[in-house]
């Protein structure tokens, strides 16, 4: 009942372990694209608002390079002592371009620093044009258009041209300061992605790998207690027939007169029937509380040969022939003599039974190009049916009548406490069953006593 409810039971497994795995990644994927949501508009607003300082940058280094331009004209045409009408003009022409400008500037420039120097300028053009007026009065002239004298020239040059060119200066440098901001930004904006992208991915992984852990510990205990519950309804199912034998006879004796014993028939079945539960039990017993392997180095062909020879008896009835292929040297591995045995006469009884009209059973010890040795035991028989082979190893299943299907699962569990595997197949072209055991060879061994040569 329980192995028709697994498919579905799976299959449900299946769809929540692809929900757990594909959640965290769904998540990190919409954390990542809002996270690149929020650069994207950062990066737009950092740039429009370095943009517009830069412009501004712009604007004002324009506006200073006008300014340098009058001031160095202003003080040519004083040293050259221009007093001409035209050389007026030009002088009250620059001195009104000299005040826009500066108006202008007032208004463009607004770093802390380029204010300062603005004011700088304003203060030290202020204190030329008095200087002009003052030095017209004093030779009773026009100061509109009056050529700067000598004490108006020492200002314009030391004054207001220097703090012209502090300006030129601190504008060129702050918009080096913005454009450097400007790539900061960009480039820890791409690190921030790059860490939340990477962190996104990392913990998606993470939390995926988490859930299917989880879910895959989940099924394996589903299947632990699927696997228990079978086995409880396969040790019910072959402990029920003999205990209903031995009850009814006690319930025929309880029927008769008290003076009379039981036949030495019914006694006989009796013993029988416990027998055979004790021998279930222990079976069973073997399988949910397998001994600890006892490693030794032993010789894999000679533990081969000797369980062989054990059963050459059981052999000659089935009319099977059996065939030791070994190398000459020996095959050490690191096992438990005892328990590799029980396997190897395990899958040869298993051969046996099934040539019940003869046939020729092989076994092979050899070693595995990966470090590995194997223990590869054929049969003639019909092979095993390919429905079969997924559930082979599943305690209690059998193909036999009388079999507790135990012995396989048994050999397996021996097989995995040993490093190794024990894996069924079809030879090719229906020759027969093949099962191979793989141990850890003599690479892996990690040396200890011999048992056998």
């Amino acid at each position: 009942m329980s192995g028709a409810n697994e498919p579905g039971g799976r299959g449900v497994l299946t769809r929540r372990l692809l929900f757990r795995i594909a959640w965290p990644s769904l998540v990190a994927s919409l954390l990542f694209l809002t996270s690149c949501a929020a650069a994207a508009v950062y990066l737009g607003w950092r740039q429009a608002a370095t943009v517009r300082a830069l412009e501004a940058d712009l604007h004002g280094r324009r506006l200073v390079d006008g300014l340098l331009k009058d001031l160095s004209e202003l003080i040519e045409i004083g040293l050259l002592g221009d007093d001409s009408g035209r050389g007026r003009a030009r002088v009250a022409a620059l001195h009104e371009d000299v005040r826009q400008l500066l108006v202008e500037s007032d208004v463009t420039v607004n770093r802390p620093e380029a204010v300062r120097i603005v004011d700088r300028l304003e203060n030290g053009f202020r204190r030329y044009r008095e200087t002009v007026a003052a030095e017209a009065e004093a030779d009773d002239r026009v100061a509109g258009g009056l050529p700067p004298g000598r004490a108006a020239l020492t200002i314009l040059e030391t004054d207001v041209r220097e703090a012209a060119r502090d300006l030129d200066a601190e504008i060129a440098e702050a918009t080096a300061r913005s454009l450097a901001a400007m790539h900061r930004t960009a480039s820890w904006t791409a690190w921030w992605l790059a860490g939340v992208g990477g962190l996104a991915t990392i913990a998606g992984l993470f939390f995926g790998y988490s859930a299917a852990t989880g879910l895959e510990r989940a099924m394996i205990h589903a299947e632990e207690l699927a696997a228990a519950g079978r086995m409880a309804a396969g040790m019910a199912h072959e402990l029920r027939n003999p205990l209903t034998a031995i009850s009814m006879l006690v319930q025929l004796q309880r029927e008769k007169a008290e003076e009379e014993g039981l036949p030495a028939e019914d006694l006989q079945v009796i013993e029988r029937e416990i027998a055979r539960m004790e021998e279930r039990l222990k079976a069973f017993i073997d399988f949910a509380r397998p001994s600890r392997p006892e490693g030794r180095r032993i010789d894999l062909g000679a533990v081969a040969a000797e369980t062989l020879a054990l059963l050459q008896g059981r052999a000659a009835k089935h009319r099977v022939e059996i065939k030791l292929v070994r190398p000459e040297e020996p095959i050490q591995v690191q096992a438990d003599a005892e328990q590799i045995g029980r396997v190897l006469m395990n899958l040869t009884m298993n051969a046996l039974d099934a040539m019940p009209r003869g046939g020729r059973l092989t076994t092979t010890v050899s070693r595995a190009p990966d470090g590995f040795v194997e223990l590869t035991v054929d049969d003639t028989g019909p092979g095993v049916q390919p429905d079969a082979l997924p559930r082979l190893f599943e305690p209690f299943f059998t193909s036999k009548e009388a079999g507790l299907g135990l012995g396989l699962a048994i050999s397996e569990r021996i097989a995995r406490d040993h490093g190794g595997s024990l894996v069924a197949s079809n030879q090719p072209e229906g020759a027969g069953a093949r099962f191979v055991l793989r141990l850890p060879g003599p690479s892996r061994i990690l040396g200890g006593p011999s048992s056998r040569a």
